[in-house]
């Protein structure tokens, strides 16, 4: 039997949930009242702005406030933590389900990039629709 932890599949998925822990853990520990260098590095006004300090709001509960700062902020919150629990639970089903290796690795792909496409589609469009109006 082959060690499962050394699968490319499972080694990617607990870099994805590293690093989704890390993204959550840094809106989780810095708050919104700093200022964030991407303002500096980029000034005016994008669909994305406000988005870091609209995340730290969220990690702590505060929808409302989350909101004033991006709207877009929900979806992409969503989807960072709907990946962290879509990693963990193929990563089980890849494990423990053998026999169902590639239809779940195709399934994981496509609700994936589903589950991206809805979470940063709203802001693309924004982005665009803004540039068109300028």
């Amino acid at each position: 039997m082959r060690n499962v932890w050394r699968e490319p599949y499972i080694i990617c998925n607990l870099i994805f949930a590293v690093v989704l822990t890390a993204v959550l853990a840094y809106f989780g520990i810095f708050s919104s009242d700093g200022d964030y260098p991407v303002h500096a590095l980029a000034p005016g006004t994008f669909t994305s702005t406000g988005l870091q300090r609209a995340l730290s709001e969220l990690m702590r509960g505060n929808l409302d406030a989350a909101l004033q700062f991006n709207r877009y902020s929900v979806g992409i919150f969503a989807f960072f933590v709907v990946q962290l629990v879509v990693r963990l639970a193929f990563s089980a089903i890849y494990i423990f389900c053998a026999d169902k290796r590639r239809p779940l690795i195709l399934a994981d792909a496509i609700i994936s990039t589903l589950l991206f496409l809805c979470a940063f589609a709203p802001m693309a469009m924004g982005q665009m629709i803004e540039g068109l109006n300028n």
